[in-house]
């Protein structure tokens, strides 16, 4: 991350400092919530990002790339993500893609 990426996003509110946890993220002009960066230090600090990320005005999903070999696949898979693919980076490492679909009750109005 650098300074300058982290210093728009918090000038368009796209960063979010809990308690235990971080969350860079960036609502694109299709209404995809893309988390770019999550760091968790405290259990349930991931799940209570993941609820007020839900809560964004004109998101319709949640969008996360996630190295296969980390363990927070299983916490996306159980947070009901589905798994849309993967892709393979530069460097050679697999990617899982994950979507969240949200309904129109979760988000904002």
């Amino acid at each position: 991350m650098i300074f300058e990426t982290l210093w728009e996003s918090s000038k368009r509110g796209e960063l979010l400092l809990i308690e235990g946890g971080f969350c860079h993220w960036h609502l694109r002009k299709d209404s995809q919530l893309t988390i770019r960066e999550i760091i968790s230090i405290r259990s349930g600090a991931g799940q209570e990002m993941l609820n007020l990320l839900k809560l964004t005005r004109g998101a319709t999903s949640v969008f996360a790339k996630c190295p296969l070999e980390l363990k927070a696949n299983k916490w996306y898979q159980k947070r009901s993500f589905t798994l849309e693919g993967q892709e393979i980076t530069k460097s050679g490492r697999t990617l899982n893609l994950w979507r969240l679909k949200l309904s129109p009750t979760d988000t904002l109005k």
